[in-house]
C-alpha cells in the first residue's frame, strides 16, 4: 500500500486511502519524537481495514519530521519543545478539513495517538473535534508530564465533561505514569457521559506494542498485549465510525 505525501493548510502530511469507498476517516498522531516506522504501520493497518488515515507531521513548525530527545541539554529542554495544545489541535483541524475534502462527514472521523499523541487524541476528544479517540499509553493526563510546558496541563479536571467516546490504552507498568494514576483516570471518567475504558496490561510498560522504544533500552515489546491492543483499536472505530 502506498504511503501519500503532501501538505494541506500549511501541514506536512502521510496520507493512506482505503480502496473503494471509505468506512470513515482516522487522524493517527505520533509519539514525542515525531514520524517513525510505527505511524506508517498504523496508516497501512487503517487503511487496509477500509479507513482514509492521515498523519500530520506535528513538528512542522520546526521544519522537521523527527526531533531527536539526545539533541537538548536536558529531558526537561525536550518536553519544552513539544508543540503544545493549541498547535497541535491546529494541526488536528487541518487533518480533519482534508478528510472532509475526500468526502468523509463529521460523524464518520476519529483520531488515534500514541504516548505524546495519545494526550492529544484525549484532548481532541475533550474539544469534540472528532467522534471517537483512543489513546495508546498517553501521558500527562492526571499529572503533568511535560515539566512548566504552559501549553501541556493536566487533563483531569476535564474528564468528568467527556461526551466522546475513548479507548485508553495503558501498560501497567508504564514508568511515565504516576503512581495510582490510571485509577484516578478511571475516578475522574466515573460521572463522564462518554463510552470510555481504559485497558490495562499487567506486566507491559510504555510502548509495548514496539520492539525499540529509546536506543539502548531493553525492548519494551509484549506481543499479547500489543496484538490485543490492536484489535481492540480497530474493532473500536468500526463500532463509533461506521
Amino acid at each position: 500500500m502506498t504511503i501519500e505525501i503532501g501538505e494541506f493548510n500549511g501541514v506536512p502530511m502521510r496520507v493512506a486511502r482505503a480502496d473503494g469507498a471509505s468506512r470513515g476517516g482516522v487522524v493517527v498522531l505520533h509519539q514525542a519524537p515525531g514520524y517513525t516506522p510505527q505511524i506508517a504501520e498504523w496508516l497501512e493497518r487503517l487503511a487496509s481495514h477500509g479507513f482514509t488515515a492521515v498523519a500530520p507531521m506535528l513538528h512542522h513548525r520546526r521544519g522537521e519530521d523527527v526531533v531527536d530527545p539526545f539533541g537538548f541539554p536536558s529531558i526537561e529542554e525536550f518536553a519544552l519543545a513539544m508543540p503544545g495544545d493549541d498547535s497541535t489541535g491546529a494541526d488536528i483541524a487541518s487533518a480533519i478539513e482534508l478528510l472532509h475534502d475526500f468526502g468523509i462527514d463529521a460523524a464518520r472521523i476519529g483520531v488515534l495517538g500514541f504516548s505524546f499523541g495519545g494526550r492529544a487524541a484525549l484532548v481532541a476528544a475533550l474539544d469534540g473535534s472528532v467522534a471517537a479517540a483512543a489513546s495508546y499509553y498517553a501521558n500527562g493526563i492526571i499529572e503533568p508530564a511535560y515539566g512548566e510546558h504552559p501549553g501541556l496541563q493536566a487533563l483531569g479536571n476535564r474528564l468528568p465533561a467527556l461526551t466522546t467516546p475513548w479507548l485508553g490504552l495503558f501498560g501497567a507498568d508504564d514508568f511515565l505514569l504516576a503512581e495510582g494514576e490510571l485509577d484516578a483516570i478511571e475516578r475522574a471518567l466515573d460521572d463522564a457521559a462518554a463510552a470510555a475504558q481504559v485497558v490495562r496490561y499487567e506486566g507491559a510498560g510504555h510502548a509495548f506494542d514496539l520492539e525499540e522504544f529509546m536506543p539502548g533500552m531493553p525492548s519494551p515489546l509484549v506481543p499479547e498485549a500489543a496484538e490485543d491492543a490492536r484489535t481492540r483499536t480497530l474493532a473500536f472505530f468500526e463500532q463509533h465510525l461506521g
